[in-house]
């Protein structure tokens, strides 16, 4: 007797589908995948060719309708003037040869600044400060030249900021990020430095702001170094020309009071200090006294301390657009976008 089925028919089996109008076989060998990303390159030919394309038209747009940028390119050899380097280390040699250290020291340290401080002082707040803050004409400007500009790098770069100071730190920073580059030569001591706007006559204009920013620094620096050197020689020389008239007043003295010492050794050797100590307090009063005619002189010197190798006037380069490689990369871009979108598809249209 045959049981009933409680769990009603037995339940249809399906095979998969190998075939229809909406499926991809998928490859099963590399001459067939081969063939099958090319069926579907061919399938998508128009979406393959139009989105490279669409973007390659947007990407030649902005990059004509971008402004250019304009670099004004500077150089200069940062060095104390031959005249007081040269005394400074004359200066540096006598006080090493009479035995005084700090004084020869702090004439090795006056005679120049390292190459390198000169490139970051370019960097320094205070001078990115002042060069932005400072107002520029560049209105006068040639054809290709860039639109005409009058006003500070503030309003230039036109930075967000809740308040003036916000605003002028930002500039600040950008300033320094994106507009002044600077490379320093330790070999042979040139700093040179780049400007690039989209003004050509501004970028000149920064550049030359910037070369007498620096120049100003070193000038002030210089005089104030030297106003406080001078100072300070001027009481040493008090100092020593007291201690030279002490030992010749002793000198003075003993010979007066030992007319004939010569039978006497222990007379001939106390003639023989004093003599020492006077030709000491001479050297030092005279070396003193040098200093302090140094310093005195560089406390009003007012010749500039840079040498300018490269002026930034009159010699601004147009900075390239590299439009034709910003095409070229944005249409290799687009076409493997399109690929992706065209096999993304086929497999979704195939899976269902």
């Amino acid at each position: 007797m045959t049981q009933p089925n409680v769990h009603g028919p037995a339940p249809e089996r399906y095979s998969p589908l190998t075939d229809g109008p909406h499926f991809t076989r998928p490859p099963s060998s590399d001459v067939e995948a081969m063939r099958w990303y090319l069926t579907v390159l061919r399938k998508h030919i128009r979406l393959i060719i139009a989105v490279p394309l669409a973007l390659s038209v947007i990407a030649l747009g902005l990059s004509v309708a971008r402004s250019r940028e304009y670099a004004a390119h500077a150089a200069f050899l940062a060095s104390e003037p031959s005249a007081m380097s040269g005394s400074l280390g004359a200066l540096s040699s006598v006080a090493s040869q009479l035995g005084i250290p700090a004084l020869s020291a702090m004439a090795q340290s006056s005679a120049g600044l390292s190459t390198q401080f000169y490139g970051d002082l370019l960097t320094s707040r205070a001078l990115v400060h002042e060069a932005v803050i400072a107002r520029y004409d560049a209105r006068a400007v040639a054809e290709n030249g860039g639109k005409p500009f009058s006003g500070t790098l503030v309003e230039y770069i036109d930075p967000d900021g809740k308040t003036e100071t916000d605003r002028v730190l930002a500039a600040m920073e950008s300033f320094g990020r994106s507009i002044l580059s600077v490379r320093v030569d330790r070999t042979t001591g040139i700093v040179r430095f780049d400007v690039r706007t989209k003004n050509r006559l501004l970028s000149a204009l920064v550049a030359r702001r910037l070369l007498d920013l620096v120049n100003e620094f070193n000038l002030r620096r210089r005089q104030s170094q030297a106003g406080a050197e001078r100072d300070f020689t001027a009481r040493r020389a008090l100092a020593a020309l007291d201690s030279l008239h002490s030992a010749e007043t002793a000198l003075a003295d003993f010979r007066t009071t030992n007319i004939d010492f010569s039978r006497s050794p222990r007379l001939a050797t106390r003639e023989s200090e004093l003599q020492r100590r006077v030709s000491l307090a001479q050297q030092i009063y005279t070396t003193v006294s040098q200093r302090y005619e140094l310093a005195n002189i560089e406390a009003v010197r007012n010749t500039p301390v840079i040498t300018i190798l490269d002026a930034p006037e009159g010699l601004v380069e147009a900075r390239p657009r590299y439009t034709r490689q910003i095409v070229l990369g944005v249409f290799v871009v687009g076409l493997l976008i399109a690929i992706v979108i065209a096999l993304s598809a086929e497999r979704l249209s195939g899976s269902r």
